[in-house]
């Protein structure tokens, strides 16, 4: 075998081996995640008049979303209340497409945001990642 391919096959395998040592010692917890949060995109419960929709989602450290469809009414508030259990990974993260949500529980913690859904259709909601997803259905 010639010197020069074993010399880079021992470098790449050292490479991921320590590349791999040092991703699995770092907690996904420990990992930073964008925290905003659009706030022209959430309303507080004083510009929300009437009663809103109570809808309550929670990551599961099983790798999903209690619930993977969630039907609301379009134009009618929504109080949505997201908590991850602990070891939820990615999870703890919660994104809801074209509505600008984006929620964070820390430490299984439960995180509030009021907003509405415009018109009727379909809305995804998902962790950053993308492999825990669900959808809102607003008739």
């Amino acid at each position: 075998m010639d010197s020069k391919y074993l010399f880079y096959v021992v470098m790449v395998g050292t490479f991921l081996f320590l590349g791999l040592i040092f991703f699995s010692s770092q907690k996904l917890e420990d990992m930073p995640i964008d925290e905003t949060i659009p706030v022209s995109n959430l309303s507080t419960p004083q510009n929300i008049s009437g009663e809103a929709q109570e809808v309550s989602i929670r990551a599961l450290k099983t790798g999903r979303y209690d619930k993977s469809i969630i039907e609301v009414k379009a134009g009618v508030p929504i109080k949505l209340s997201f908590t991850a259990d602990p070891g939820a990974g990615c999870g703890r993260q919660l994104l809801i497409d074209n509505v600008g949500i984006n929620l964070i529980s820390r430490n299984g913690e439960t995180v509030v945001a009021y907003f509405t859904f415009p018109q009727p259709g379909r809305y995804n909601f998902h962790c950053a990642m993308n492999m825990f997803r669900g959808t809102f259905i607003a008739n």
